[in-house]
């Protein structure tokens, strides 16, 4: 037979004491997880004082921004209206000078008394055939009247043989025209009512009023402001034709093709020629690679950055003996100092790109820039060039259509990311993440391209020497006028010594004092602030997208934070039902051990019910109250907490206070060797005072 024995009071308690260290272990592990994990909501509070304070800074900067380059647009639209207005005056007189010196030509012409009798008969039949009369009066100059009688003989003979009936032409010796005129007719008909005016100053006015856009548009070329540049530029080559038809068949360049993508060949280099005037010489042109590279002096490693089929290759911008390199974005082209090569690409959006760059070029390449640079060295004296040298030129058209696609493209990613941090703000969205990323994927591309772009210019302008080797035309100038000056040199020796009769005359002074002179005047000016300003443009191109990175990478540690708040909130509030179950459990535990089939020795008490209830529920409610301010404290947003920062200024203060007694320790030490090593030093030396 078993016998069970009731747990005495000490045991009871025991066993409560274990319960109670076990549930606070727990509760202790439990708050110690959420201290790590709620500091993050610091961060909630900080993010959005700082977001505030950017957004204000921001605010501020847009406002100046705008004031600044709305007063800029003023100044450059002045400057700009100016500049035309003094355009059109020069224009305006050039056009006079033209139809001037025309009318000049015309009065030249009447002197020739046979030239002019032709051109009478047929402005009279002219005349003639307008009227259809049979009775025709005409007008001339006083000094026509005998060449007109003979002229309207013959006009009248074959305006019968034409017309079928015959005319009577009477010249009017009265009324005669005006003697300032260059000459010409004015014929009346016999009622008077009908008079046609066919003198030479108003054929040639008429003449000025139907060809002056076409003289315009040959002399000045076509107006950039127009709405359809394209239609201008197909239109360009026809309009030439038709008034180069007398004269030279040369060819005329003509850019209305589109330059299409090709096929990669790995035998041969195809590229497009553009000359000096901006003439086309050659589309899609194919050389063998060998040939190519042996007559522009290259390097078989410079292959592979004129590749057609290679297309993401680093950008670069080589200086050659001959030629510059250039290797940026959709263009690859090697400039020479009178001619580019723009290699042809096998994408078909760079082909596109390339259309418009070859558009651009050519006319660049047709239009006069004044330029104050100098150019070549003869004898100490600088020759002043008008115009920017062809390689410069080439150069700066190829940087203007590269940073005009790279502010295009920023332009395309700012709009894509600006829309969606706007949505972010008001909604975070898992499709909008998504879109978030995908675009800081292109934008982080768009950066690092725009960026290699940036070191290549910085690199080339901290290079002097290719700085040096990119002026093409005055290198050449230079090498030609020192083989002129060698071989007259030569010449002027081989003279004086058939004089002289002796050969001991120095014919390399000349040669070094020459290169000796050009090599000391090498100015390289002018291509620097050609760089350094592409390459400022280049460099806040990088600084803005540099700006819309660092806001898409804030904008997702804003998120993240949102994100871990929210988790953190949720932990919260499981942690909250997580105490109250507890104390809910420690309210039973009592009312549990009383409720064991055991002799607890109240049960006939009558206040026993009433007490185990009210000891259970005070002691969970405790249990519940201890571990909510626990939970509230570990809320805090404090990194360490209060005992932790006492115990860390206990600890400091025993170590400096260490620390500066070792050093005491260490000077009263030195003091005494120093003190031993005086009194050992007097005592060898028998000084005992």
């Amino acid at each position: 037979m078993s016998s069970t024995r009731a747990l005495t009071d000490d045991q009871v308690q025991g066993e409560l004491k274990k319960m109670e260290s076990f549930i606070r272990k727990e509760a202790e592990e439990k708050a110690r997880e959420i201290q790590l994990k709620a500091d993050e909501e610091y961060e909630i509070e900080k993010a959005s004082v700082v977001r505030a304070e950017i957004n204000a800074i921001d605010a501020a900067y847009q406002d100046k921004f705008k004031k600044a380059s709305l007063a800029q647009q003023i100044t450059k639209s002045t400057i700009a209206n100016k500049t035309r207005l003094k355009v059109l005056a020069t224009r305006e007189e050039a056009l006079e000078t033209i139809f001037s010196a025309t009318h000049d030509g015309l009065k030249k012409l009447a002197s020739n008394k046979n030239k002019y009798k032709t051109l009478l008969i047929g402005l009279i039949e002219e005349c003639l055939y307008t009227m259809m009369e049979k009775a025709v009066t005409i007008q001339v100059r006083e000094v026509d009247v005998a060449v007109a009688k003979e002229a309207a003989k013959v006009a009248a003979e074959n305006f019968e043989k034409k017309a079928g009936f015959p005319v009577d032409i009477t010249v009017d010796e009265s009324n005669f025209l005006n003697k300032d005129l260059a000459g010409g007719v004015v014929a009346i008909n016999g009622t008077g009512k009908i008079s046609v005016d066919n003198t030479l100053d108003e054929r040639l006015k008429l003449l000025s009023e139907t060809a002056l856009p076409a003289i315009k548009l040959e002399m000045f070329g076509p107006s950039k402001t127009r709405k359809y540049p394209g239609v201008m530029q197909i239109y360009i080559p026809l309009v030439r034709q038709q008034i180069r038809k007398i004269g030279s068949a040369s060819v005329i360049s003509s850019t209305s093709k589109v330059l299409k993508p090709i096929k990669p060949d790995l035998s041969t280099i195809s590229c497009t020629v553009v000359d000096q005037t901006g003439t086309v010489r050659a589309v899609s042109k194919k050389f063998p690679r060998a040939t190519f590279l042996q007559q522009n002096k290259l390097f078989p490693r410079d292959l592979r950055k004129i590749d057609s089929s290679n297309v993401d290759v680093a950008p670069s911008i080589a200086v050659r003996s001959n030629g510059i390199l250039v290797n940026l974005l959709h263009i690859k082209a090697l400039i020479k100092r009178n001619e580019v090569l723009v290699f042809d690409t096998a994408s078909p959006q760079s082909a596109s790109k390339l259309s418009l760059f070859m558009y651009d070029l050519e006319s660049k390449l047709q239009t006069k820039v004044v330029h104050s640079g100098m150019l070549g060295i003869n004898n100490g004296n600088h020759q002043n060039i008008l115009n920017q040298t062809y390689e410069f030129k080439t150069l700066e058209c190829i940087l203007v259509n590269v940073m005009a696609v790279l502010e295009t493209e920023l332009r395309e990613h700012a709009a894509k990311v600006d829309k969606i941090l706007k949505q972010l703000d008001s909604q975070i969205d898992r499709a909008v993440l998504k879109d978030l990323l995908v675009n800081s994927k292109d934008l982080t591309m768009f950066y690092q391209k725009s960026l290699l772009i940036r070191n290549t210019l910085d690199e080339l302008l901290d290079n002097d020497e290719d700085l040096e080797n990119m002026y093409l035309t005055e290198n050449y100038e230079i090498k030609r006028l020192i083989v002129d000056q060698e071989s007259d040199g030569k010449s002027s020796v081989l003279k004086a010594a058939k004089q002289d009769g002796s050969s001991n005359v120095n014919t390399n002074s000349n040669h070094h004092s020459l290169i000796q002179e050009g090599s000391e005047s090498k100015d390289t000016g002018e291509i620097e602030m050609l760089l350094e300003s592409y390459y400022k443009q280049c460099d806040e191109i990088v600084q803005q997208a540099e700006t819309m990175i660092n806001n898409i990478k804030s904008t997702e540690d804003i998120v993240n934070i949102i994100l871990d708040a929210n988790r953190n909130s949720l932990m919260v509030f499981e942690l909250r039902v997580a105490i109250f179950t507890l104390g809910i459990t420690v309210a039973t535990i009592i009312p549990a051990f009383y409720g064991m089939n055991l002799k607890n020795y109240i049960e006939d008490s009558n206040i026993a019910f009433v007490g185990v209830t009210a000891v259970s529920v005070v002691l969970g409610g405790i249990m519940a109250i201890i571990y909510l301010r626990k939970l509230r404290d570990v809320r805090r947003m404090t990194m360490v907490s209060s005992k932790q920062l006492d115990q860390f200024d206990n600890d400091t203060k025993r170590g400096i206070h260490e620390k500066v007694r070792r050093q005491r320790e260490s000077k009263t030490l030195e003091q005494r060797r120093k003190l031993e090593k005086e009194i050992v030093w007097k005592w060898l030396l028998g000084d005992h005072k």
